[in-house]
């Protein structure tokens, strides 16, 4: 199994933060061969004037670890862009401009919204894409997502599909500041598995690993045991 991680970091280009805020992220990911992302953000105007959030971007950056055979190495990585497909940006009826380019170890989403929001008021963003995110073994398959921008976002709902059984999820809080990054780790199997305190990889192949040398160990004592019988 490979591990990998993919960075996106929200940056709204406003020219200060603390007049804008995301007072809500909605954050729907249906993991299967690849990732399907749905962000429903709402974008909260804290001044008394319209406000034009302008260009806003997302961040992606796929980082794979090295591995040996099927079992992945604590040291070693690969960093890359991502492939995306099915770009959309929208609120209602009303379409943005989205588009993405590879930026070397990088890929950056722009969507374009030039429309104001009112004193006070919100806009409901949603931006949805399929990203070629998951990374996938024999019976595991997992993504990282980390979260944040250089603006608020006072709230963070989370929901996790897949075709396979969650396993492992760790995440950081509903709110995250400005200029911070909350991750959000989540692990799926092909096996009927609870929700484990860690990685399902590590936990079935570390047991395979003990047994093997476990097995071994009994093995090449009765061996000695036989060896010294045979002398005396």
């Amino acid at each position: 199994m490979r591990l990998a991680f993919f960075l996106i970091i929200m940056l709204i280009k406003i020219s200060s933060a603390g007049i804008i805020e995301i007072s809500e992220m909605d954050l729907s990911i249906f993991v299967k061969d690849k990732a399907h992302f749905r962000y429903e953000m709402t974008l909260k105007n804290l001044v008394d004037k319209p406000l034009v959030p302008g260009i806003s971007e997302l961040r992606l950056q796929k980082v794979e670890s090295s591995k040996l055979f099927i079992f992945p190495l604590p040291f070693g990585e690969k960093r890359g862009a991502v492939e995306l497909e099915n770009l959309k940006a929208y609120s209602g009826d009303m379409y943005f401009k989205v588009y993405s380019e590879n930026r070397g170890e990088y890929t950056t989403v722009y969507y374009e919204i030039w429309y104001p929001i009112e004193p006070l008021g919100e806009r409901k963003i949603i931006l949805e894409f399929n990203a070629d995110l998951v990374e996938r073994g024999l019976l595991f398959k997992s993504v990282t997502v980390p979260i944040g921008g250089d603006i608020d976002i006072k709230k963070v709902k989370l929901n996790l599909t897949s075709d396979w059984k969650l396993c492992y999820l760790e995440r950081g809080g509903d709110t995250i500041p400005a200029n911070h990054i909350a991750f959000l780790t989540a692990e799926f199997s092909l096996l009927p598995l609870p929700l484990l305190p860690i990685r399902g990889y590590i936990l079935f192949w570390g047991s395979i690993i003990f047994l093997i040398i476990l097995i071994l160990s009994i093995i090449l004592k009765k061996k000695k045991k036989k060896l010294k019988g045979e002398k005396s």
